[in-house]
């Protein structure tokens, strides 16, 4: 069933998944749970990745189950391979991670209308939710002007996909998603400067 082991894919032919995806497409139901039960380990490990980045009021394991939510409530039927769940899983995230995010500053801004004062911790988990929202803003100006480094971006900050990975996913080679890589850092910096 579902591995937890973050190698789900680990012997398998690129090519299973990719037949699996067809049969799902052709309304196989059972096809898009094997599908699921294979890149469970994937999604776990890019979770655990971006958990690790600094999100302590969500877990790992919480943020792969969204993941899975979001994507199969989308269009299941429209991945067409591994590295194209890869990607999707990449953006879900980033939407859970700025969701999140916003439902902790509405919490502190008196969203749950329970008035108590601001911990150490508490005012660090606000800090974190602000500079979340902040990058999500400064990425969708970059979207604005490049969408192929924005999808970089998500697909390493967001996704905690490597390098290859991330060029795997979005099916261009590794020298261009290092060369983006770059320069959408450059371009995000300029986006989080004040003024």
């Amino acid at each position: 069933m579902l591995d937890s082991g973050g190698e789900a894919t680990k012997g398998l032919a690129v090519g299973d998944i990719t037949v699996l995806l067809e049969r799902a497409r052709q309304g196989e139901p059972a096809a898009w749970e094997q599908v699921m039960g294979l890149l469970y380990g994937d999604l776990l490990r890019i979770a655990r990745r971006t958990a690790a980045g600094g999100t302590p009021t969500l877990n790992a394991t919480a943020l792969v189950h969204e993941c899975y939510l979001r994507v199969a409530r989308g269009q299941p039927g429209a991945i067409v391979d591994r590295n194209h769940f890869l990607a999707l899983a990449s953006r879900a995230m980033r939407q859970l991670l700025v969701n999140h995010a916003r439902d902790r500053l509405a919490d502190k801004r008196g969203g749950g209308a329970i008035h108590v004062t601001l911990q150490e911790d508490q005012a660090s988990v606000a800090q974190e939710a602000d500079e979340v929202l902040m990058l999500d803003a400064a990425l969708a100006r970059l979207a604005g002007e490049d969408a192929a480094l924005a999808q970089v971006v998500e697909c390493r900050l967001f996704g905690g996909l490597t390098e290859t990975e991330t060029a795997d996913a979005l099916g261009v080679p590794l020298r261009t998603v290092q060369r983006r890589w770059q320069l959408a850092r450059e371009k995000l910096r300029e986006h989080l400067q004040p003024g």
